[in-house]
């Protein structure tokens, strides 16, 4: 699966009311089923990372990028995903390769997005491997987790050293705040957290609230 995100920073914090309107005509829209699987539009909210910050995240998942390119060129996937265009300060597309290791449950109370960047050292295949082999069954084994899964970058804006803003983008659920806090804190939850150190140079975490629009989520 495919996953097409936006990374959206707007000249104010986004609010619940704002977004209700646009999202729920998204959802009633008629996007081809074959091109677009699910959309989710994240809003972030609480405390941010003043090293990355973002106000919001949409999520497109398509099957294959040629149907995202589809998707994109048919003005169907529209990345703003109703965030008022008078609002966007700043809107960054990525491409992604998306790994579901733990499907997500429909009843998970709480959602963290994070962005990762590689260590310097390594090479996006070796990251890749690192990530979507060892880690991810290394994930497995924490507690109370309610979903998990990865996002492999392929492509996107890159500064001016050639770095993409993001090479990974994790999704983690769980029932709550107290319950993912305990996961990270138990011994397969310290394994995960040392072992990231060996791939993993920087991570900026959101607390967010999905809406689900369509299929996946």
């Amino acid at each position: 699966m495919i996953s097409v995100m936006a990374l959206i920073r707007t000249a104010n914090e986004l609010c619940a009311e704002t977004m209700r309107g646009p999202l729920a005509e998204l959802a009633s829209g008629g996007a081809s089923a074959e091109e677009i699987r699910g959309m989710v539009f994240n809003r972030i909210h609480g405390p941010q990372d003043e090293t990355a910050p973002l106000d919001g995240i949409a999520q497109f998942f398509c099957p294959t990028i040629s149907s995202g390119m589809s998707a994109a060129a048919s003005g169907e996937l529209d990345l703003a995903m109703g965030v008022p265009g008078h609002l966007i300060r700043e809107m960054n597309p990525i491409l992604c390769l998306q790994n579901s290791v733990l499907a997500p449950d429909r009843d998970a109370g709480f959602k963290r997005i994070s962005l990762l960047r590689k260590r310097a050292e390594l090479s996006t295949e070796a990251f890749q491997e690192e990530w979507f082999g060892l880690h991810a069954a290394l994930v497995k084994r924490m507690p109370g987790l309610l979903g998990y899964r990865q996002n492999l970058v392929l492509d996107g804006p890159r500064d001016d050293e050639g770095r993409m803003m993001a090479d990974g983008v994790v999704e983690i659920w769980a029932k709550d705040a107290t319950d993912l806090d305990a996961a990270f804190a138990s011994g397969a939850g310290r394994t995960v957290l040392s072992h990231a150190q060996e791939f993993i140079a920087e991570s900026s975490s959101f607390v967010v609230e999905p809406t689900a629009l369509r299929g996946l989520h």
